[in-house]
């Protein structure tokens, strides 16, 4: 059983004292470093085990799943094994979507894929045979059908490693037996204050959100604020249960990344402001299917949070994007 471990609290005083020409290069790569030092661990644990043919990752949204999981796929293909990347964000299935009260679609329930598909799948694959499998456009919001060059197999001695938000269901990794798979829990887990608190784990993953939503699926930063409680009602409901069965936890929060966060977020929300205070802010992308109609499930409220955010933000030391080494887990967020 996996708990949150580690956690990281830092302090805008010490953010400010990492900066410089000398202090700045060490303080990221000794935080990258800790990160990668957790994938080596558990793959030397799991490449050990010829037994193991599977990994199942979960974590809530903006934890840096993809990333950590194609990192670990590399590292075990650099041990001499073969590791398969599935991801269960390309089995997205929302013709049929449920909704809150104030009409946000929910996105997040594990209804929303297509669970089917997704057991048929692994289990052909842990069968040795190959497998096509879909590609969801977020940007459309569309699941297409995959590529033939994009077929998959594992081998006789590959192993699958199978990410998304609901990877350690047991409607999914129910599909290999317990002595076949790890599970691995990731999800930043730290602080930073200023005299008081400024951020937790669950800010920090919604600035990640903000500046992943903006760059890649085609949304402004109320429109992810106004989405968040729905998120958080869903990880309220799943992942106690998923870091309970999980055998690893994984931090995910870099040190120096409010440096880079912070800001990159505080623009994307002054730019959002904006629009509203002119009356030109767009229809949130995430209400286009509610049958409310309204443009936003709560705009007030988001607006509210917006500000906040704003007030917070404006304490943290800047740093340049292009500060973040090419192979970092910010870049799925950052769009380098």
């Amino acid at each position: 059983m996996a708990e949150l471990r580690d956690r990281i609290d830092i302090t805008v005083e010490e953010l400010e004292e990492s900066l410089g020409a000398v202090r700045l290069p060490r303080f990221i790569a000794e935080s990258e470093q800790n990160f990668v030092g957790r994938i080596d661990s558990i793959c030397d644990e799991i490449c050990s085990d010829q037994n193991k043919r599977a990994i199942f990752v979960s974590g809530p949204t903006s934890s840096g799943k993809t990333t950590f999981t194609l990192r670990l796929s590399n590292t075990i293909n650099s041990r001499g094994r073969k590791a398969v990347h599935l991801s269960l964000d390309d089995y997205y299935n929302i013709t049929e979507l449920r909704f809150d009260k104030e009409g946000r679609p929910d996105f997040e329930t594990i209804d929303a894929l297509d669970v089917d598909r997704i057991q048929r799948d692994i289990k052909a694959l842990l069968n040795g045979e190959t497998v096509i499998p879909p590609f969801f456009d977020f940007n459309i919001r569309q699941q297409m059908e995959g590529d033939p060059s994009n077929a998959i197999c594992l081998g006789d001695d590959g192993v699958l490693v199978v990410e998304g938000l609901h990877g350690l269901s047991p409607r999914i990794s129910g599909e290999c037996p317990a002595e076949k798979c790890s599970k691995v829990f990731i999800m930043p887990y730290g602080n930073v204050y200023c005299d008081s608190k400024l951020m937790d784990s669950n800010e920090i993953r919604l600035l990640r959100r903000i500046i992943r939503d903006y760059r890649h699926r085609s949304a402004h930063a109320l429109a992810t604020i106004d989405y968040w409680p729905m998120i958080q009602k869903s990880e309220e409901q799943y992942y106690e249960e998923y870091l309970t069965c999980a055998d690893y936890h994984v931090n995910s929060f870099l040190a120096y990344e409010s440096l880079i966060v912070a800001p990159m977020a505080m623009g994307d929300i002054s730019e959002a402001l904006d629009k509203a205070l002119k009356g030109s802010i767009e229809p949130s992308v995430f209400m286009e299917k509610s049958p409310s109609g309204k443009p936003f499930a709560d705009l007030s409220t988001a607006l509210v949070k917006a500000n906040k955010l704003m007030g917070h933000l404006g304490k943290i030391p800047v740093i340049s994007p292009e500060q973040v080494p090419a192979e970092s887990i910010l870049n799925e967020f950052i769009g380098s």
